[in-house]
């Protein structure tokens, strides 16, 4: 499962399209094979200040002896076509919206549950960086509608911290996004450098959804460490 991103290359925009301030950049993907190219157009730099590019690096352990083919095949499971996503040996990384990088790694998780051994951890890094390079390595799709259908429901403990970076005052932004898991029907247990979260699957990675909304609008750049935890017959 590996997708590479080509360098992109910048055209001039041609004489029946062309809008004043705007570059049109091409962005090549490969999945095995050529795919056609996507097209996106980029007025002012909106679209680099502004930049939805969200990347997730995450690793899932499963207490099982045949993790491997297990892993593998979660994996083979996802459907990456709206981020830019490469796998090695220890982690995969996503970089796309951040709607579509959340879609993939709860996808990966939940096709790797499995009732009968749950025993199942994963840990990610999401990092948002406003001076991220997104000529190259990055899917940005133009809509918002996520493409894995995952309605395994199971109960997921988590543990998450956020990190604002370069900022003062940081405090005010890691208590609102701690109010967000009461809206999301979610236990909170406060703790030193990381909360513990309790719930549904599907309401975990809403609220992680909302945390990498919330950052995207109000830091430049933020870290966001999670782990997840389906732990024993409890969590069925």
């Amino acid at each position: 499962m590996w997708l590479r991103g080509a360098k992109a290359q910048t055209h001039e925009p041609d004489a029946d399209n062309a809008d004043a301030g705007s570059d049109c950049i091409e962005l090549c993907l490969f999945s095995g094979k050529y795919r056609e190219k996507e097209v996106f157009c980029m007025h002012n730099n909106e679209a680099v200040k502004h930049s939805d590019i969200i990347g997730g690096q995450y690793q899932i352990s499963v207490l099982r002896d045949d993790f491997v083919p297990m892993i593998l095949d979660a994996l083979g499971k996802v459907n990456t076509e709206k981020v830019w996503a490469k796998t090695a040996k220890t982690s995969t990384v996503y970089r796309g919206k951040a709607i579509h990088v959340v879609d993939c790694i709860k996808a990966c998780f939940s096709h790797i549950y499995d009732n009968t051994h749950p025993y199942i951890t994963m840990s990610v890094t999401f990092f948002k960086n406003s001076a991220d390079d997104i000529s190259k390595d990055c899917y940005i799709a133009e809509d918002d509608v996520p493409l894995n259908d995952t309605k395994k429901t199971f109960n997921v403990l988590g543990r998450m911290s956020v990190f604002p970076l370069g900022m003062e005052n940081y405090e005010k932004h890691t208590a609102v996004i701690a109010n967000f898991a009461g809206a999301r029907n979610i236990s909170i247990e406060e703790g030193y450098y990381a909360n513990d979260y309790e719930g549904n699957v599907h309401d975990m990675f809403d609220l992680v959804n909302d945390i990498l909304a919330y950052g995207n609008e109000h830091i430049a750049d933020f870290a966001l460490n999670m782990s997840m935890t389906i732990y024993g017959p409890d969590a069925v």
